[in-house]
């Protein structure tokens, strides 16, 4: 249902332009090159950065970049995580990492089940082999901005929220733009990264060939909005579509008029619209996110059952028939 609603909000012509953050696109930017942008950035005075560029092997302009690094104000760097059992261990850091001072660490990773999984949803934070939580990245930005995040002490899992994608704009600068654009970073959350790479591309529910740094973004902008949309828990959705297959099952066989298939078309498609009704209003209105896919299911194979059903009883009814018939036949040609 979220999706849907997305896919058809985000056509709308009304949007919002999230005037709290920036995303510096650094293409494919070598690390000299970097470490300049990020001395330019520091001088336009951002609220907070965040870089989503993991520096994992040191380079021949590492004093270069740790001096922009060290600049910066309120610096947020990405860590990737594995998980081992329950909990995760560090996995992909940067060559000077716990080298810097006043910078956060954000885990990057996200809570998908494989690698193609469209993203829905956005890491709160991380339960750690050491010990403790890590932030995921958007969290740890939020919260090196100023924002108030709550952090689980919940080791036994790891805790997400919905990611609202739909009808916003989130400013793009591409890094040969920076000098003349810079008063446009002051007193904004910079995200500094690429869109272009690659390996770093996903699919979301408006489209498909979205970075993970724009994903970052629009999850940036989920928390800041403090928008919390919770799921309808599995079990409701299993009672709902046990309850529609009950129904229909029960109006096909109790219901005894000849027009008996059209009233069971006519009730499909007024509890197709009904559930799709429903879910738009809790979505909207109460800020919950239903998936009725199973309901939907039993809606059409609930009826279709019953049509295999009926059919296969009038099958063998006809086959039982003709088996008598020829049976009778053959009994009467004895007698002649």
């Amino acid at each position: 249902m979220s999706d849907l609603f997305y896919q058809i909000a985000d056509n709308r012509p009304v949007r919002v332009f999230d005037d709290r953050m920036v995303i510096l696109d650094i293409g494919n930017s070598k690390r000299e090159e970097i470490a300049e942008v990020l001395s330019v950035v520091s001088l336009c005075g951002p609220k907070a950065v965040a870089i989503d560029v993991n520096f994992e092997l040191p380079g021949e302009s590492d004093s270069l970049l740790l001096e922009s690094l060290s600049s910066l104000p309120a610096l947020v760097l990405p860590l990737g995580v594995r998980q081992e059992g329950e909990r995760f261990a560090v996995a992909d850091k940067p060559f000077f990492y716990d080298e810097l001072k006043n910078v956060s660490y954000g885990v990057v990773n996200f809570p998908t089940d494989h690698p193609g999984a469209t993203v829905r949803e956005y890491a709160r934070s991380f339960p750690m082999k050491e010990g403790g939580r890590l932030l995921s990245f958007p969290e740890a930005v939020a919260k090196q901005a100023g924002y108030k995040v709550d952090l689980s002490d919940d080791t036994r899992g790891v805790p997400t929220g919905i990611i609202s994608y739909h009808s916003k704009e989130i400013m793009t600068i591409p890094f040969d733009q920076l000098i003349d654009r810079a008063e446009e970073l002051t007193d904004k959350i910079v995200l500094v990264g690429t869109t272009v790479e690659a390996g770093d591309v996903y699919s979301i529910p408006l489209r498909r060939g979205v970075s993970g740094l724009e994903i970052h973004a629009y999850s940036l902008s989920t928390i800041l909005d403090g928008v919390e949309l919770e799921r309808l828990p599995g079990y409701i959705a299993t009672i709902i579509a046990v309850v529609i297959c009950f129904l229909m099952v029960l109006g096909a066989v109790t219901i005894k008029s000849g027009m008996r298939g059209l009233i069971l078309r006519i009730a499909q498609v007024l509890t197709l619209y009904l559930l799709v009704r429903v879910g738009y209003s809790m979505f909207v209105d109460h800020n919950i996110v239903s998936d009725f896919s199973q309901a939907i299911l039993m809606i059409a194979f609930g009826l279709f059952s019953v049509d295999l059903w009926n059919g296969t009883v009038a099958l063998i009814d006809m086959i039982r028939k003709k088996v008598i018939s020829h049976k009778e036949k053959r009994l009467a040609m004895k007698r002649i």
